[in-house]
């Protein structure tokens, strides 16, 4: 499960058991999947069936947005809810729904600054929508920033952790156990990790590299980790697997050029994990260095081998920064993540009664 959907199952199920009804408009990618059906008491409706959702680069193709966003207001249209809330990407659907998705709530994970058509997109969702929350401080900076949306409209509710399930016993760990969970896309940058580890193998023999997670580089990475001894590449994972192998993990690599909020980073946190991430300008994660929480690099192999063998060699920093990654993903339980967005929800209808 990818981080949005993550979030949105999350957070909804949760609504859920405080009494809320919670419906998910969403897309048909599989034809033995059903068109409507409940997951954890969240009403799903798969509203259009596209098969190019997702080209094989990673993104999205306009005949496949276009698709979901018409089927999506043609759904919406015969429904009426208290509130409505729009995930960022693809953006366009957002557009599309307006005007009949009212009052409607813009998410935004993240703000795009080196597109034009982008920017021309991400400007009319600013002016369409009259509410608007950031998964994070750093995405809410940038809103003002590049889009010169008042603060005062932008509600921060961030990313969560199932914190319980995580957390474990530093004594239970494996010792130079290094783990990379999360898409494997261009920009998050993966064959650098494994550059790196190349590089810190020389030095920690006893170091090993866990890449978990699917996309199209996908098999470019299998190709350069496996001239590496040590360095598996799992793809997907199921839920149990992946989590115990965060669990016994020694550190968290994000190498990624941009993360709006990262909800991988907070689940290798929660397990105690010292995270090692890239100081590039669009990557929110690299905030976590503010809070003890790891460590943010350069972004290029050199410096991030050079991070991780600073935590294999010295045990006290490694200690202190896992104490303090644990104590950042206890504070961003799903449960309280949960209540913030209900606080949302709540002002957002109840400004339109009046």
């Amino acid at each position: 499960m990818a981080g949005c959907e993550r979030r949105f199952f999350e957070i909804g199920k949760r609504l859920v058991k405080k009494g809320h009804e919670v419906s998910v408009f969403t897309l048909q990618y599989d034809r033995n999947l059903p068109q409507e059906e409940f997951i954890e008491g969240i009403e799903v409706h798969r509203c259009a069936y596209s098969t190019n959702y997702v080209l094989p680069n990673g993104s999205r193709s306009l005949s496949g947005v276009l698709k979901y966003s018409l089927g999506a207001f043609k759904e919406l249209w015969k429904q009426g809810y208290d509130a409505y809330y729009s995930n960022q990407w693809p953006m366009i659907h957002s557009i599309i729904v307006k005007p009949v998705a009212s009052p409607l709530i813009q998410e935004w994970c993240e703000v795009w600054s080196g597109s034009i058509r982008a920017m021309m997109v991400q400007k009319t969702l600013k002016a369409l929508c009259e509410h608007h929350v950031a998964v994070s401080e750093f995405t809410k900076r940038r809103l003002a920033t590049f889009l010169g949306l008042d603060g005062k409209r932008v509600s921060v509710v961030p990313n969560g952790v199932d914190y319980q399930k995580l957390c474990r016993d530093s004594k239970e760990k494996v010792w130079g156990r290094i783990v990379y969970l999360g898409r494997i896309v261009p920009h998050k940058h993966v064959e650098m990790l494994v550059d790196a580890f190349r590089i810190v193998k020389e030095k920690a023999p006893q170091a090993e590299l866990h890449i978990i997670g699917s996309g199209p580089c996908l098999p470019s990475i299998k190709d350069q980790a496996s001239r590496i001894k040590d360095c598996y590449v799992h793809g997907f994972l199921p839920d149990d697997e992946m989590l115990e192998l965060l669990k016994s993990s020694w550190l968290f690599v994000l190498p990624s050029e941009r993360e709006g909020s990262s909800i991988a980073a907070l689940e290798g946190m929660a397990a105690g994990l010292p995270i090692v991430t890239c100081n590039y300008p669009n990557n929110a994660a690299k905030e976590l260095a503010n809070h003890k929480c790891g460590i943010a690099v350069n972004p290029d192999s050199v410096s991030i081998a050079s991070a991780l063998l600073q935590f294999f060699t010295d045990g006290g920093m490694w200690k202190e920064t896992s104490c303090y990654a644990s104590r950042f993903a206890a504070e961003h339980d799903w449960d309280s993540v949960t209540n913030q967005m209900e606080h949302v929800l709540r002002k957002v209808s109840h400004s339109v009664e009046k």
